[in-house]
């Protein structure tokens, strides 16, 4: 067994799982036999298995190489869009992070055109600065990637665990992503000097005056639907590449429009909203209006993050309900307290009634029906049929049989159907078992009933043939499935975990299925668990970045707030003013990232003709996260707000 599953079993409170995997243990599988450090896998040897027999296929290696499957198209587009609701935040990151300190640099430079540099030294300065500090970064940031590298296996999130050697980067991948810092630190700074004139005599900023134009600020976003709707002709187009490019871009062009668009909205909701209100209110309101950018930028990362996440949310639940169908409704006509449960094994034996008395003895079982289930179908290839066999016993507790003995057979309607359709069951007819088997030969048929209401599986979907085994013959014994139809008590604890131990104890190789709980496929599982895990990283990433953008404020402006104290105003007030300064631009941001990340999950679920539905709960979990986020980190910043606003920061050389 895996190192995991040698751990779970020694854990306290698995005993039943203990039971179930009662079997000596003669090794270990290494690191080479498993997908991640926690996978829970074993290899349990039989001395009945035998080549020919139902479900056993030789293997004399490991390491074969199977063909790739490819992704099917929506999760293709589920893991593109994935990638790039991870990637646009941290960009965004690295934009602001850029620019930490920016005052600071420019009355230095300011102080070198005092001494006679002319603005094109100061603008290659500017630039020499940002290039060395984009290089310490990136080499500071391998150092702690391969640090945390070396420890990567002791952590596991959101399910996800990996080996050391997963994360080895690419060498090309590598050297793209420190051109991207350096280009994308470089293209930053050069446009921030655009909105400064570093002067000899000081720096003048330009703020004032102009107003922020709404147009092309729009045109990013609408750029953005208009790339996604003309990227793809159809659902099988995502795989080609100027799709995916396309897709890319659109995406990027909306979530990068969210940071365009935010200035403006605050620009216009301060220009109405100030002039009023607590003196708090005004603080915060007139800062904004000074500096509405440096606002926006310690919020853009979380903004961009909840637009992605949204829309990743909205993609991924109207793939997974359209996979699901309608498998969010209950499966089961029991009443809620209790549930259906159906126990498989292809053994072919048809000892399904001895195996229905063993699971009606485990606690919790209420009742075990047990039958053997055969799919046939006619000659020329039309819809499977299925066909159930058992003894008159167990054949009463699923249909309403007047008169039963061994040799009939009964064609089921639905309970409350219409008449029996005998044409599908014509006696004497031949079909074919499990699609490509042997031939069967339908039996006489007794009579037609009806379904019991209170059968396990509640109502039966189609019309279907129950016989007896004298009717239906050692063949098609050979070929059916045993099939244990089990309702049991959910007030009883752990009646799951009891019902796996007692299938194990039969057979290893039953499989034990809970109807009543929806199942994922599991490729969109390991994506889903995949995305969690990079969100929890980039919402720690953005918080990061919102506290050294406040911090960096409060340093800069702590003459200000040490001229407020000493003319009076009291801390508290300047607290609150700090809120107020987070509180509305996250607001306001979080508001237009909830309009855009629908819109643009509506859109991608129109590349692959999907329905949107909507997780309202989950976007408003979103949000909350992004909101508390923004709010701890300004509750972080106020022991420096104090700090800054002491008299003694009045001192000025």
């Amino acid at each position: 067994m895996s190192p995991a599953l040698r751990k779970l079993l020694a854990a306290p409170g698995n005993g039943l799982l203990r039971e179930r995997l009662d079997h000596p243990v003669t090794g270990e599988v290494t690191d080479r036999g498993l997908v991640d450090p926690g996978e829970y896998v074993f290899y349990l040897g039989g001395e009945h298995m035998a080549v020919g027999v139902k479900g056993v296929d030789r293997l004399d290696h490991f390491g074969k190489v199977y063909p790739q499957k490819p992704l099917d198209p929506e999760l293709t587009l589920l893991s593109i869009v994935g990638m790039v609701v991870l990637l646009a935040p941290v960009a965004v990151f690295i934009a602001a992070a850029v620019r930490f300190g920016g005052e600071h640099r420019d009355r230095r430079l300011a102080a070198l055109r005092l001494v006679g540099a002319d603005r094109r030294t100061t603008a290659r300065i500017a630039a020499g600065e940002t290039l060395v500090s984009a290089l310490i970064g990136v080499a500071l940031g391998a150092v702690l990637f391969m640090i945390g590298r070396r420890f990567i296996e002791l952590m596991d999130i959101q399910g996800l665990s990996v080996f050391t050697e997963d994360l080895t980067p690419q060498p090309a991948l590598a050297a793209l992503t420190v051109v991207g810092v350096v280009v994308l630190a470089l293209a930053v700074t050069r446009l921030a000097m655009n909105g400064v004139a570093v002067e000899p005599l000081g720096v003048v900023r330009r703020s004032g005056g102009a107003t922020r134009r709404l147009g092309w600020r729009i045109a990013v976003p609408v750029l953005g639907l208009l790339l996604l709707k003309a990227s793809v002709g159809s659902g099988s187009d995502i795989r080609d590449t100027t799709s995916v490019v396309l897709v890319v871009v659109g995406m990027l062009a909306l979530l990068v429009g969210v940071t365009a668009v935010l200035p403006w909205i605050l620009e216009q909701l301060t220009g109405a909203l100030g002039g009023f209100g607590p003196v708090s209110w005004q603080l915060a309101v007139r800062r904004l209006q000074l500096n509405s950018e440096a606002a926006t930028r310690s919020v853009n990362g979380i903004v961009v993050a909840v637009a992605g996440a949204i829309a990743l949310q909205t993609l991924f639940t109207g793939i997974a309900h359209a996979q699901n169908g309608s498998s969010g409704a209950a499966r089961s006509s029991s009443a809620p307290s209790t549930q259906a449960a159906v126990a498989s094994l292809d053994d072919g034996r048809g000892y399904t009634e001895r195996y229905a008395s063993v699971f009606s003895s485990t606690p919790g079982v209420q009742q075990a029906v047990g039958y053997a289930e055969l799919s046939v179908s006619t000659s020329d290839g039309d819809v499977p049929q299925t066909v159930r066999i058992a003894e008159c016993g167990q054949l009463r507790l699923l249909a309403s049989l007047s008169t039963c003995a061994d040799g009939d057979a009964f064609v089921v309607s639905p309970h409350g159907g219409a008449a029996a359709d005998r044409t599908v069951w014509k006696p004497g007819s031949a079909m074919r078992m499990d699609t490509n088997g042997p031939r069967w030969t339908v039996p006489r048929i007794t009579a037609a009933v009806e379904a019991r209401s209170s059968n396990p599986q509640g109502v039966f979907p189609e019309k279907m043939l129950f016989v007896t085994p004298r009717a239906a013959g050692a063949s098609a014994m050979a070929h059916a499935v045993s099939t244990i139809d089990i309702t049991y008590a959910t007030s009883g604890a752990d009646v799951q975990d009891r019902l796996r131990t007692t299938a194990a104890r039969l057979d290893p190789s039953f499989a034990v299925d809970f109807p009543a709980q929806a199942t994922g496929a599991t490729a969109l599982d390991g994506i889903k668990r995949d995305l969690l895990a990079g969100v929890t990283a980039v919402l720690l990433l953005i918080a990061a970045s919102m506290l050294l953008g406040a911090l960096e404020q409060l340093r800069d402006r702590k003459r200000v707030l040490a001229v407020l104290v000493t003319f009076g105003t009291p801390r508290r007030t300047l607290s609150s003013s700090i809120l107020w300064q987070t509180a509305v631009p996250v607001a306001m941001g979080l508001l237009v990232a909830g309009v855009v990340g629908t819109a643009l999950g509506n859109a991608l679920l129109g590349l692959i003709g999907r329905t949107p539905v909507y997780d309202w709960s989950g976007m408003l979990a979103i949000a909350g996260i992004g909101a508390a986020a923004s709010v701890a980190v300004t509750v972080l910043t106020l022991p420096t707000l104090w700090r800054s606003s002491h008299p003694a920061n009045l001192r000025h050389e």
